[in-house]
């Protein structure tokens, strides 16, 4: 927490979101508030003055290809809330909210970005308890969290997935109902049906179950990308979560500087 002392001692008191209800910061907050909203009413100002010269209202092209009618300078203005209503929308939901929860955000888009780099290497384990296939065709797996993926040819084991939830099943009496049943139901249809049961010290690296069942995706390539993706990510947390450490210290700076100004007036 920080503090707008340094204004004066009459305003010794926290920079934080009760300011928006204490009294003596009115006068400055509406400071604020004006200083804040000139620049749309100036734009406001020049689109009104353009109306009364008979200008077009201004297009606009989307990104889609579709063109729209920028709003009027009448609706814009009805925009702009009254210092009152604007008070009252600070007190419910600030900057310093916005402050927060763009850390928070940062903060759990950072332990994700960690673990999925710490956790999706491709030379760590794969997370595969069971697979199967019918020769070099792979049918199916189960993860180790129990969780079960399909391919064509073992469409079926979605109805042991169902089943498995109906009864509860967690952990390793998940994978044994899955795998044991999954491998009844499967051996109806494919003659050739293999079961292959992993422990955890056995289970293959991601890179050499995609090798054996995948040979066509490249995990280290697909490792890559998904890091790109997650720090691109990461980095529009990190410049938000920037964007509101400046516009508290914007706002910090003008109630200091309206408070000094008050006192030599």
């Amino acid at each position: 927490m920080t503090s707008i002392a340094g204004a004066s001692s009459a305003y010794n008191m926290p920079f934080d979101r009760s300011i928006f209800s204490n009294p003596e910061m009115r006068p400055h907050l509406e400071d604020y508030y004006e200083a804040s909203y000139a620049p749309m009413r100036e734009r406001i100002a020049g689109m009104k003055e353009a109306e009364a010269n008979g200008e077009a209202t201004r297009t606009i092209a989307f990104e889609d290809g579709q063109i729209g009618t920028e709003l009027s300078a009448e609706q814009y203005e009805s925009m702009i809330p009254s210092f009152d209503k604007w008070l009252e929308m600070q007190q419910n939901f600030s900057a310093f909210d916005m402050l927060e929860q763009s850390g928070d955000m940062l903060a759990h888009a950072e332990a994700a970005a960690a673990r999925a780099e710490r956790d999706l290497n491709p030379d760590l384990p794969s997370g595969v308890r069971t697979v199967f296939s019918d020769g070099d065709r792979i049918l199916g797996y189960i993860n180790k969290d129990g969780s079960l993926v399909t391919h064509e040819g073992g469409e079926a084991l979605q109805s042991l997935a169902a089943g498995a939830d109906a009864l509860n099943l967690t952990g390793e009496a998940r994978i044994a109902y899955l795998t044991k049943n999954g491998t009844a139901m499967l051996s109806r249809q494919h003659a050739n049906l293999a079961t292959t049961s992993y422990s955890d010290a056995t289970m293959p690296t991601r890179r050499e179950f995609a090798a054996k069942w995948y040979p066509d995706h490249d995990v280290d390539a697909a490792y890559e990308s998904m890091l790109e993706d997650i720090r691109t990510s990461l980095a529009g947390r990190q410049s938000w979560h920037k964007q509101q450490m400046s516009n508290i210290a914007e706002m910090r700076a003008y109630l200091i500087s309206s408070m000094q100004e008050a006192e030599v007036s």
